[in-house]
């Protein structure tokens, strides 16, 4: 009798590790995860259910993209799923997270493509079999079965051997044209609870155990923190990229080569700054890495030519400034640097000399409104005018000098508008009878058209003409009343 069990195991696990891996259809697959879960979450084994698009989308991935995790699946898909058990059992945290959930799924979706029926035989009768399955699941009530911990070795042996009990007289009656009719029909239920149960009690092993059979390295632990980087980077999550910073770094040792992978991921995602804090980590632990040192000057050297494209100086000799600290020898970071530097002193330069030009016409002014209090009018018109030539040389560059250029404009035309009306009120008092001409008529004619140095020289000759009339009154001994 023992020499018979170990017969029927050592046949078992060589038609296993030769079957292909693609059976049952993908409509049966993904049914049978979603049970999978949903069992255990109602039965309060483990609470999936609220990762559950997690779980079907690793449930819904193809062949080919799980042999990239699952390398030995074609030609041992038993070692493959010991493996992939023990690594998860390793990588187990307090609360499941969306990419274990996700693996969990794609671990599922394995499990149930090794224990179904027609796995080993001719490839169009299985297909033609899978495509029925798919037709039929929907109308099956899959059966469920006491949990329990496994030795994945063992345990396959008898699922395997259970699976292919039927399928002889399943591929009998394909190949005399039944289809998926008498046995094949009778025994599906059967067959696809026993793949429900199989992704239940592989999935409890994993969540509860204390223990799984097979070692787990160092490698495959940090290729599955790189996995997991990537799948959240790629969900644009940067609360679940926070989460896997905080907690993988105590699941597996972050290496230099791993975190400038990291940034490679995150700087083709658009996480640039993110990025270059890895890539910055990298350089701090391992300053010989060239490749990831160029990359960091030439970020930096991108930033700042788009901040020079925008004007924003400082921002762009900054940015220049990191790109030359971080590799000294890059080809433009401290030429663009210098020329950064030169545009921010040119860019001083004249904003110290526009300044000054609103300080002169605030002097300008202020001495216009000491003149004016003397009755000085003409005086302080002209020194309004050299104001309001001062204020000109402001352009629109500097947004706040500007606003004050237009500010002084404003203000100096409506004081020298008042000024020339207190001119204007002020010279008649120099009129007298027999006047030739009127002042007032002078000083309007004069404020048109002639410059302020005119107008002055206009009451001046008025002045004169009046002193010159008292001179003559006196002469004559006029008496003043």
């Amino acid at each position: 009798m023992a020499i018979r069990t170990q017969i029927l195991t050592a046949v078992a696990l060589a038609l296993l590790a030769a079957f292909p891996a693609a059976a049952w259809g993908p409509r049966t697959q993904a049914a049978i995860v979603s049970t999978a879960m949903n069992l255990l979450s109602k039965n309060g084994d483990a609470p999936l259910i609220r990762l559950s698009s997690e779980i079907k989308a690793g449930a819904a991935v193809s062949v080919s993209d799980i042999e990239l995790s699952y390398p030995d699946l074609a030609n041992n898909p038993l070692q493959a799923v010991e493996s992939e058990m023990a690594l998860l059992a390793a990588m187990r945290q307090s609360r499941v997270d969306a990419y274990y959930a996700y693996r969990m799924g794609v671990l599922g979706k394995v499990v149930a493509m090794i224990t179904s029926p027609m796995r080993g035989a001719q490839i169009n009768y299985r297909n033609q079999y899978n495509e029925d399955s798919d037709k039929a699941i929907n109308g099956v009530q899959l059966r469920q079965a006491p949990r329990k911990e496994v030795d994945p070795r063992t345990y396959f042996q008898r699922v395997f051997l259970e699976a292919q009990a039927s399928e002889e007289m399943i591929l009998k009656q394909y190949q005399d044209g039944m289809g998926f009719k008498g046995v094949a029909a009778s025994t599906f239920p059967i067959d696809a609870s026993r793949s429900v149960a199989a992704v239940c009690d592989v999935w409890w092993t994993v969540l509860s155990s204390r223990t799984v059979p097979g070692g787990v390295s160092e490698v495959q632990m940090q290729r599955y923190v790189l996995e997991a980087y990537a799948f959240f980077i790629g969900r644009r999550n940067e609360k679940e990229i926070d989460l896997a910073n905080a907690q993988y770094g105590a699941l597996a040792p972050i290496t230099p080569d791993m975190r400038a992978k990291i940034g490679d991921l995150l700087l083709e995602s658009g996480f640039q700054d993110r990025a270059i804090r890895e890539y910055e980590a990298v350089m701090a632990a391992a300053p010989d890495r060239r490749d990831v040192v160029q990359k960091v000057s030439d970020f930096y050297v991108a930033k700042g030519d788009a901040a020079l494209q925008e004007n924003k100086l400082e921002e762009a000799r900054a940015d220049f400034e990191k790109a030359a600290k971080a590799n000294p020898l890059h080809g433009s970071a401290e030429s663009k640097r210098l020329q950064a530097e030169n545009l921010i002193l040119e860019r001083d330069g004249r904003l110290a000399a526009q300044q000054a030009a609103i300080q002169s016409a605030n002097d300008m002014r202020d001495l216009a409104e000491q003149e004016a209090q003397k009755n000085r009018y003409a005086e302080a018109i002209a020194l309004l005018g050299q104001a309001e030539a001062a204020y000109k040389e402001v352009t629109e560059e500097f947004p706040n000098e500007f606003q004050q250029r237009t500010r002084g404009e404003r203000d100096v035309q409506n004081r020298t508008g008042q000024f020339k009306e207190a001119l204007t009120a002020n010279a008649s008092s120099y009129s007298g009878t027999g006047s030739a001409t009127d002042p007032r008529e002078l000083v309007a004619a004069g404020s048109k058209g002639l410059e302020q140095d005119a107008l002055r020289q206009i009451v001046k000759n008025q002045l004169k003409l009046e002193m010159d009339k008292l001179s003559e009154r006196l002469q004559s001994g006029f008496t003043m009343p």
